[in-house]
């Protein structure tokens, strides 16, 4: 718009010979004056040469008009199964979409440590004092007693003992009571109670039973059977069903966390059933931010800056996303269809009808020939064919909280002694705090000079466990990691991952040259009915590469000669 310059004052400033502070005897300013008020014709950005506007569009193509009709209607035909079962090894039983798979497959047993007890002491008194039978509470204590030694899982150590004397007069032992609640042997023993009525006692088993009910909704607890965990996989191993058990998804080398369709492959007895469901939809154009703006002169916004995009060559994926935002977006359509979690779901076929009359049959993307290198698909499973193809919505979480490890084992790779060592780096304490193990003691050197010591044998720490090499049954080439011990070593372990029973294997390509870390830890999450869920898992990461125990055999050490 065009304006007239203005002159105005510019500040002069002097500062004066005795107080030396600064006078401003004028000022000057440059400003723009518009010649008119009305701004309606700078807003409307005239064109000035639309004939060059024209020539630049035929440049681009865009008189072509080789886009097909806009689609008005689309006909869906499809069959979604719910997922009914869940198996691990020769287990199998039935599967409820209520729990979260994860919940499912990685829980196991909460153990009952010094926490846990405290726990349920202080919610069996609170339930005792809102009925009024809060001096039953001793009774409890002296006829259910909590033995430290054996009793409260984990391992010693100071803190744990001070706070079990601490609460030694209201702790009493949890597994024993929630046994006998669940076996029907509460009501027989709590008759030993001194002045017990019959109205007393069965506000007794009400209490105990609310504990119980407290207990089961707190923490996940595993039923009767199989776990998934395997050991010698050092990883989950199970599978889901659908359709009376002829559809089987099999999930194996799930090493915790991110659990979706990707996990499974997919095995079916029969041929799918033809698609019981059809849907009449109107298709939505897709929108996203940065979208290109389907007019072609039309102002974008900035929101995405896609010649930012720091590419390499070899993404793939990357490449082909930037391409479909920048060139096909207009293009594509949406068709919503709303499922269920828990269900696999297959597509029979898609009608789509647009604004000239014709309909169009949508097929799959990747129905090619299986040697076709343009046979590409996001979600299909590994395993199904052309007829069974579908979508797997897995009840899975989205998103969880994990606690700091209380137990982490380290399987390290030691090629100067050819074995592996599984280092128990932390142990869970009798207070769920992690705790690191004490290492083992030195063999003691001679106390007698003399000039060379020749050692059997050198001493390792005592949380280092190792893994021989043997060969597998049948197999002169092949071998497998067996559990061994060195000498004066415990037999036991004192953590869950390597209490297995012996004889205590492990495939050796499960120990890569990075090593293997397995950890146990606290879960909580939110299902999509928003129930919150507690749960004990194992994840299995790789490791952080090889380690040295400084293991050696016949080795001579040098010293002086004594003094004469």
């Amino acid at each position: 718009m065009p304006v007239a310059p203005r002159a105005s004052a510019v500040y002069n400033v002097t500062i004066g010979p005795r107080d030396r502070r600064p006078w401003v005897r004028g000022w000057n300013r440059l400003e723009g004056r518009p010649r008119n008020a009305d701004f309606a014709r700078s807003l409307r950005a005239e064109v000035r040469d639309p004939v060059w506007f024209l020539t630049r569009q035929w440049q681009y193509g865009e008189f072509e008009g080789d886009d097909a009709g806009s689609p008005i209607d689309a006909r869906l035909a499809y069959r979604s199964i719910a997922l009914d079962g869940y198996a691990t090894g020769d287990v199998a039983s039935p599967y409820d979409a209520r729990t979260p798979l994860e919940v499912v497959v990685e829980h196991e047993a909460v153990p009952f440590d010094l926490v846990l007890h405290m726990q349920a002491s202080r919610v069996l008194e609170r339930m005792l004092r809102e009925r009024d039978l809060q001096a039953r509470l001793p009774d409890y204590v002296g006829l259910f007693p909590l033995d430290y030694a054996n009793g409260v899982v984990g391992n010693d150590t100071p803190d744990a003992r001070a706070l079990f004397e601490a609460g030694a007069g209201f702790l009493f032992d949890t597994a024993q009571l929630t046994a006998a609640v669940r076996d029907g042997s509460h009501a027989s023993r709590i008759a030993v109670f001194p002045e017990l009525s019959n109205a007393e006692a069965q506000q007794l088993g009400e209490v105990v039973a609310a504990l119980v009910a407290w207990l089961d909704a707190t923490y996940a607890m595993p039923a009767q059977g199989s776990s998934a965990w395997r050991p010698e996989k050092l990883d989950y191993a199970f599978a889901c069903t659908a359709d009376g058990g002829s559809a089987r998804f099999s999930a194996s080398g799930h090493r915790g966390g991110d659990l979706d369709w990707h996990a499974f492959d997919f095995s079916t007895t029969r041929a799918a059933p033809p698609p019981d469901t059809v849907l009449s939809l109107l298709p939505g154009a897709i929108r996203f931010a940065g979208m290109p703006s389907p007019r072609y002169w039309e102002l974008e916004n900035s929101k995405t800056d896609f010649g930012a995009l720091d590419v390499d060559p070899n993404d793939v994926a990357r490449l082909l996303l930037s391409e479909f935002a920048l060139l096909f977006s207009n293009d594509w359509c949406l068709v919503p269809l709303e499922l269920r979690v828990g269900t696999f779901t297959r597509i029979g076929g898609l009608l789509v009808t647009d604004v000239f009359g014709d309909t169009t049959l949508v097929r799959a993307a990747d129905l090619g020939a299986q040697r076709d290198w343009q046979r590409w698909s996001m979600f299909r499973l590994d395993g199904d064919t052309a007829s069974d193809m579908g979508l797997l919505l897995a009840p899975a979480l989205t998103a969880s909280l994990s606690s700091a490890a209380f137990e982490e084992v380290h399987f390290l790779r030691d090629e100067m002694a050819n074995m592996v060592w599984a280092v128990e780096h932390r142990l869970a304490s009798k207070t769920s705090e992690p705790l690191d193990p004490e290492l083992g003691v030195d063999a003691p050197h001679a106390t007698t000079p003399a000039i060379a010591t020749y050692r059997l044998g050198q001493y390792v720490p005592a949380n280092w466990r190792p893994f021989v090499p043997v060969h597998i049954p049948g197999s002169s080439r092949s071998i497998r990691l067996q559990r061994a011990r060195m000498p004066a070593q415990a037999q036991v372990s004192r953590g869950a991952i390597l209490d297995v029973p012996a004889p205590y294997f492990i495939a050796e390509e499960e120990i890569p040259r990075a090593g293997r870390k397995v950890t146990r830890l606290f879960q909580r999450a939110r299902w999509n009915d928003g129930t919150t869920w507690l749960w004990i898992g194992r994840t299995a990461p790789l490791g952080r590469g090889e380690g040295s125990s400084g293991l050696a055999f016949d080795s001579i050490e040098e010293g002086r000669a004594a003094a004469t």
